[in-house]
């Protein structure tokens, strides 16, 4: 009896609303990634690093292109439990600029949201004898799934990558005009814990499985099949 008595208090435990439990709302609301209600008009952000595993096949030995990224996101709460998320990454030859509208509905300890991300990205290289540069316009369909516990968050987000539009040269010729609509898909995992006060510890994993992969635009890859690129992500939400 003691056995089942223990188990039934943890099942208790496990169900009873967040709102008994005062951590629970900390980590929630001091979650980035994880997807939660923003009061409206207000914002969240976080800073941080990317870096990712290229294909040898492509970058080679150049260590230019495998600079990490560097990433600064914020969230700005709207009415109807919407938000918009905003982002800025760079690795100094690259700039890329990334918004859009998140819906998210929770249920006790679950979440989700569903949104869409539209992203520019400008590239340019001065060379010896040329200029080369890319620009380019995406699409990201995402949805993100999350779980609360006690003492961190974990979020599941799935992205589809569509190539709305997509221009490269060196000097004056145009290198590739082409490109395929439907360009790849990623899976990340992120897990947010205290640091100190409400400033929270992110690291993630991202699965990438990708055609064209822009912080290597330079490369004027002619390859046109998947590539599996691995992002490990480092960041603060502050």
């Amino acid at each position: 009896m003691i056995g089942l008595s223990r188990y039934f208090l943890l099942f208790i435990l496990f169900f009873l609303p967040l709102d008994l439990f005062p951590q629970f709302s900390n980590i929630k609301s001091n979650s980035f990634f994880y997807p939660h209600y923003i009061k409206p008009y207000s914002f969240m952000h976080s800073l941080g690093i990317s870096s990712a595993n290229l294909p040898e096949e492509i970058v080679e030995s150049d260590d230019a292109f495998r600079a990490p990224l560097l990433f600064y996101k914020i969230k700005y709460g709207i009415p109807w439990n919407f938000d918009l998320e905003g982002q800025f990454k760079t690795n100094i030859i690259t700039l890329y600029f990334s918004l859009g509208p998140k819906w998210t509905h929770e249920f006790d300890r679950f979440s989700f949201s569903l949104g869409t991300d539209a992203a520019y990205y400008y590239g340019t290289l001065d060379q010896i004898d040329f200029k080369s540069s890319i620009e380019g316009l995406q699409i990201y369909p995402n949805l993100t799934l999350g779980y609360l516990f006690p003492d961190f968050s974990i979020s599941l987000k799935s992205e589809i990558l569509l190539i709305m539009d997509q221009s490269a040269r060196t000097g004056d010729e145009v290198v590739t005009s082409s490109f395929k609509t439907f360009s790849g898909y990623s899976f990340t995992t992120y897990i947010e814990q205290p640091l100190w006060k409400e400033n929270f510890f992110v690291i993630g994993f991202r699965a990438n499985y990708v055609r064209f992969f822009y912080p290597m635009w330079i490369t004027f890859s002619t390859f046109d099949r998947f590539f599996f690129i691995p992002e490990v992500i480092f960041s603060f939400n502050l």
